[in-house]
């Protein structure tokens, strides 16, 4: 009978990824095979990180992009995550304010200001092929050429790896999700429609569809007092 493995509620994948990072800071100071160690490390480090992305998305993954547990290269879990949420690999910064009668944030600093520092699709892909040369066995044509591993160049792409890594997994808060998006009413039927947050963020302005009356407009956030207008003239859809 196979051994039966216990269910984890959540792996500490965060915590996984400092240690990875600190025990490659401690051979980056070193030479030799202890460069080699710390390629190897940073992968990891690089690994968990994503993994723990992962495993922040996973109870609302969509049936298309399930199939990211299936996958251990982290660019290509992201890049399936991104057709899910296209934030997630966009770093965000959080300020928390304190909001006036009419709605709007009042001045003054914020009650917090933190960024959720993130590694990009192909920020993680060049990171984590760069050092894949590093951890195989020298080919017979570079052993017969006295090709020699090249620690000068090996450990500035480490280090510019690190000192990535070590401002992600530094971030003020981390694992930020924007499930579903900011309400508004069409104008034409008053139906609750929603703006989706990514395309807010990423793009200024997002594309709103009313299902009731197959109206399509173009909406934007108002900086200052966080509320949703139209910018775009109304258009019917077929």
């Amino acid at each position: 009978m196979d051994e039966q493995v216990p269910q984890v509620a959540r792996f500490p994948f965060r915590e996984q990824a400092r240690k990875h990072l600190k025990s490659a800071e401690e051979l980056l100071c070193g030479e030799g095979q202890q460069l080699v160690y710390a390629c190897l490390e940073l992968r990891l480090a690089i690994e968990a990180i994503v993994y723990e992305t992962l495993q922040a998305y996973e109870k609302n993954l969509s049936p298309d992009v399930a199939e990211a547990h299936q996958h251990w290269q982290p660019n290509k879990v992201l890049e399936l995550l991104s057709a899910h949420d296209r934030l997630v690999d966009t770093s965000l910064r959080v300020q928390v304010r304190e909001v006036g009668e009419n709605g709007a944030p009042v001045g003054g600093p914020p009650l917090f200001d933190g960024i959720d520092r993130r590694l990009t699709v192909n920020w993680v892909e060049k990171a984590h092929r760069s050092h894949g040369s590093f951890l195989h066995q020298r080919t017979v044509s570079q052993l017969k050429k006295g090709k020699s591993i090249d620690e000068t160049k090996l450990r500035t792409e480490a280090n510019r790896i690190h000192i990535r890594l070590k401002e992600v997994l530094g971030s003020e808060v981390y694992g930020i999700q924007f499930a579903g998006g900011l309400p508004i009413c069409c104008e034409t039927c008053g139906s609750d429609l929603a703006a989706t947050m990514a395309s807010l963020i990423l793009d200024g302005v997002a594309d709103v569809k009313c299902a009731t009356c197959n109206v399509s407009r173009l909406v934007e956030l108002d900086k200052t007092t966080g509320e949703l207008r139209y910018v775009h003239k109304i258009t019917a859809t077929g």
